[in-house]
């Protein structure tokens, strides 16, 4: 797959997958984050383990699945971009203002 290690324990590594993280103390003090995974993605369970990971450390405010899309989805289906972009922009927003969700 391009962009990962070829080399499956590389790609174990929690610096190419922090979904790797030995325990939620490796997430502690991370940035808060929003997750978006794709419904057709190879790396949507690696995905979704982060959010999973990322919600006990307290640190997940929001995962959002895109339905019918696969990995890059955003690069060939400008509507689901247009739908999620809004999504990932609130969310930067909130983080830089300190706003809760309405």
């Amino acid at each position: 797959m391009p962009g990962q290690p070829p080399d499956p324990k590389q790609r174990a590594d929690r610096l190419a997958s922090p979904a790797n993280a030995a325990d939620t103390a490796d997430l502690t003090g991370i940035a808060p984050a929003f997750v978006v995974t794709a419904e057709y993605d190879l790396l949507k369970a690696e995905g979704v383990a982060y959010a999973d990971r990322l919600r006990t450390a307290g640190a997940l405010v929001g995962h959002h699945d895109v339905t019918g899309a696969d990995h890059g989805y955003d690069a060939d289906d400008e509507g689901k971009a247009r739908e999620v972009y809004p999504l990932i922009a609130e969310h930067v927003r909130r983080a830089l203002t300190g706003r809760k969700a309405s």
